[in-house]
């Protein structure tokens, strides 16, 4: 077992950032030869990702707020609540929308092979 306290949110500039450095608290373990990541992000009003891809499945659960999820076919509004899953290699986004003036957040688990591959990739 391995338990961490994530009470406290450290903002970090990430390479799949937009603008500004993520808000976020993360706990990591590897479990048989595969890295499982969990952290909350909070996207501030207009902040999001660039397009990128995982080596592994991405699943996120909103926390608070309204915010967007998308790939290069689809985008969704999503809000509290909602669990979104992201196969492994599926090109994608997500953040805050441009128009308001409250944060999202959700939490991301990330379960990859090895010490997991991010691949940041070019907008549209």
């Amino acid at each position: 077992m391995d338990v961490t306290n994530t009470a406290e949110k450290t903002e970090w500039d990430h390479p799949v950032q937009v603008t500004t450095a993520l808000l976020s608290e993360s706990v990591e373990s590897e479990f048989g030869g595969n890295t499982v990541r969990s952290a909350e992000v909070t996207f501030r009003p207009g902040e999001r990702t660039k397009f990128h891809i995982h080596a592994g499945i991405q699943i996120l659960y909103v926390t608070e707020g309204d915010g967007i999820v998308a790939t290069r076919d689809e985008e969704r509004e999503v809000s509290q609540g909602d669990l979104i899953v992201f196969p492994p290699d599926e090109e994608h986004w997500h953040g805050n929308t441009e128009d308001t003036t409250s944060p999202f957040s959700h939490v991301y688990f990330l379960a990859e092979p090895g010490d997991g591959e991010l691949t940041v990739l070019d907008s549209p």
